[in-house]
């Protein structure tokens, strides 16, 4: 035994000193991959046939291909229907077909750069909104539909390698995030198991096809899903529960859906780590002032598994509507290419951070926003008989924080102001902030996403946005809430917290952001997926204009521990991000002081996230002392509502004096300070 043990080590030391020059042999290739910068230009033979043209930035006319190879682009990504010229198809000539593809990708060829293969697998469009059958593939389900989808992709891929133009990159599939080929490889939120075996059935079969055909080239995983990260690995992790094989991560990213730039940073960051495969951005909408901000954050990964990026359709942005190339955004991607050549030099990117909650307690809030329209009527506020701003008495009874409403267009023909004054419309709220702020007290800004009231009952779609649907609702959702905080910021007047959605249990802008209703969420099998997209685009809207706003999410379900749970665990398997959790209490409403305590003090530690209510009118020291009392410290605070109305929060008479309810609040902020 003695003799065998010098032997055993030397066995040991070799195979470990051939595993260490294999991997430094795997990183000097990693390294000395070119670092891809392509772009997605599917619709060129199409604009060529109406009469495009193209020129370089010297004013001569050249083939496309050229110019951009010339520049710097080494690969292009072109779609591919199945039959674009089917009835509800793509294009009754043919584009995007097979033998237009076949043509395209000789020219991509022809110029010295690589070619990826987008399969759409359907007569038209496919994304995380539509993934259509193909219209012969219709009544199939599946292994005859599996065997259609393989031998479909065997056959397209023999016919590019006859033709000379094989793809070097594959994508089984466009923006497969919520499955493809639909019914059958749908996966929603509430996808069962049944359904990801579907799915992953169907890529299965176009993975086995692609290795039989081009074994060389490489596979790659398309997911609309940037800065989604428990989204993608939900995804990944089904990928390696069923064996589907992939080489590329590849995601698309649009400041819109996919979250923000730190979000898209540390998703990528992540992945690449956790497995083990480079990472690409499939999709991007190239401009001016994010090309070298997205191919940074690729370029950056570590170890060198930044693939590359693909900028989606950018004919419009490198060439003016003459055909004339831009040297502007030419000049961009020239200056990345050549700093990229530079193995030793790295791009300058921010580290991705944590996000941090800095509120101090105790919170004692109040919701004043029918305050400006009470004023506008002849109200007045008066304590101990003397006439003063309501702003100052709150804040002389220790009030601090004072939270406003905000409705789309409340002027609008069922919105909330129909008199033209636009009450609770951006100009008054705005107004209405900046008193808040003079007064040195914070703010948090209540996004109803109506015209007029949105609560559990109803939440009505603005009537500038009737005709949205799907993802034009999700943008506008995102647009609207990023420039409406903006301009806060612009004004002087950045909100300390902000609400995506008021009271939303039950949703928000319906019918597309409708959920079921009390317990029926609970255990519920019907999809919210819809819902949690809107929520996710309008919490990424509020990060992107400013990442150091705390965002609320605000349900009414005081007392209702199901229906909170239900709904938390939802948004938060849907990768929505927020900060701190906001409740309504209203005892005829969600229930007992005992429930509304049993409920807040699970989700503190459930979610492990501060909590507020922020409604309440009655048992006003009771909800405080409840809130002031949550383990951990958990509980950051409170706001009562409409104070300034006797009937509501009823802090002030009937003729804007302050009563004995008021008296309440410097005692309880002595108390919770000590």
């Amino acid at each position: 035994m003695k003799e065998t043990k010098p032997t055993c080590k030397s066995h040991i030391f070799c195979l470990g000193f051939l595993l260490i020059v294999s991997m430094a042999i795997s990183c000097q290739r990693q390294k000395a991959a070119p670092f891809v910068i392509g772009a997605d230009i599917s619709f060129v033979p199409q604009t060529e046939s109406r009469g495009a043209y193209y020129k370089d930035v010297t004013g001569e006319e050249k083939a496309i291909c050229l110019i951009m190879s010339d520049r710097h682009f080494n690969n292009i990504r072109l779609r591919l229907f199945v039959n674009p010229e089917a009835e509800r198809g793509y294009s009754n000539d043919g584009f995007c077909g097979l033998e237009e593809t076949v043509k395209m990708a000789k020219r991509v060829k022809d110029a010295g750069m690589d070619f990826t293969l987008d399969f759409h697998y359907s007569d038209t469009w496919a994304d995380p909104d539509k993934q259509f059958k193909p219209s012969a593939w219709e009544g199939q389900t599946g292994e005859e539909l599996e065997n259609t989808l393989y031998e479909y992709t065997k056959m397209a891929l023999n016919t590019f390698k006859e033709a000379g133009a094989a793809p070097d990159i594959i994508q089984i599939g466009n923006e497969i995030s919520h499955g493809m080929v639909w019914p059958e490889g749908k996966v929603l939120d509430n996808a069962t198991e049944e359904n990801w075996a579907a799915l992953m059935g169907l890529y299965n079969a176009g993975e086995k096809a692609c290795r039989e055909v081009l074994p060389e080239a490489k596979l790659m995983i398309h997911l609309a899903l940037g800065g989604e990260n428990i989204l993608c690995r939900e995804f990944l992790d089904k990928m390696n529960k069923y064996d589907a094989e992939y080489d590329i991560i590849g995601l698309s990213y649009y400041e819109r859906w996919h979250e923000t730039y730190n979000d898209l940073k540390t998703n990528l960051y992540d992945l690449s780590a956790r497995y083990n495969k480079p990472v690409c951005v499939a999709e991007y909408g190239a401009s001016k002032d994010n090309i070298k901000i997205i191919n940074d954050i690729v370029r950056s990964v570590p170890n060198n598994m930044g693939y590359g990026t693909m900028a989606w359709e950018p004919t419009r942005v490198l060439f003016n509507r003459e055909g004339q190339a831009s040297e502007e955004i030419f000049s961009i991607y020239d200056n990345i290419y050549a700093q990229y050549s530079n193995p030793d030099s790295q791009p300058d990117v921010v580290q991705p951070f944590e996000r941090t909650i800095n509120i101090e307690k105790p919170v004692i809030g109040a919701d004043i926003s029918f305050v400006p329209q009470s004023e506008d009527r002849g109200a007045t506020y008066s304590d101990n008989g003397e006439e003063k701003d309501v702003l100052e008495i709150l804040k002389d009874h220790k009030f601090n924080w004072i939270r406003l409403r905000l409705f789309v267009d409340p002027d609008a023909e069922n919105g909330y102001s129909r008199d033209g004054n636009g009450y609770c419309g951006l100009e008054k709220t705005l107004e209405m902030a900046k008193r808040v702020k003079a007064a040195g007290m914070k703010f948090l800004l209540d996004f109803h996403y109506s015209d007029t009231w949105a609560d559990p009952g109803k939440q009505f779609k603005p009537s500038a946005w009737k005709d949205l649907h799907g993802s034009a609702l999700e943008g506008k959702i995102y647009s609207y809430t990023n420039e409406t905080v903006k301009r806060f910021i612009d004004e002087g007047v950045r909100p300390d917290m902000i609400q995506v959605g008021n009271e939303i249990n039950n949703g928000m802008v319906w019918p597309q952001g409708k959920l079921p209703e009390g317990k029926e969420k609970v255990d519920s099998d019907e999809e919210m997926e819809s819902f949690c997209v809107l929520l996710r685009c309008a919490s990424a809207a509020v990060r992107a204009a400013d990442p150091g706003i705390t965002i609320m999410v605000h349900i009414a379900c005081g007392g209702q521990n199901p229906e909170s749970v239900a709904f938390f665990d939802k948004i938060i398997s849907r990768d929505v991000k927020f900060d701190v959790i906001g409740q309504s209490y209203y005892p005829e409403y969600h229930g007992t002081l005992d429930e509304l305590e049993s409920n807040l003090n699970d989700l503190v530690v459930r979610y492990e996230k501060p909590i507020f209510v922020v409604e309440y009118h009655h048992n006003r020291k009771e909800v405080n002392d409840i809130v002031h009392n949550i383990p951990n410290g958990m509980g950051l605070g409170t706001f009562i509502w409409e104070p300034t109305s006797s009937r509501w929060g009823g802090l002030f008479n009937r003729d804007g004096s302050t009563n004995e309810n008021m008296d309440i609040y410097p005692e309880l902020y002595t108390n919770y300070t000590n």
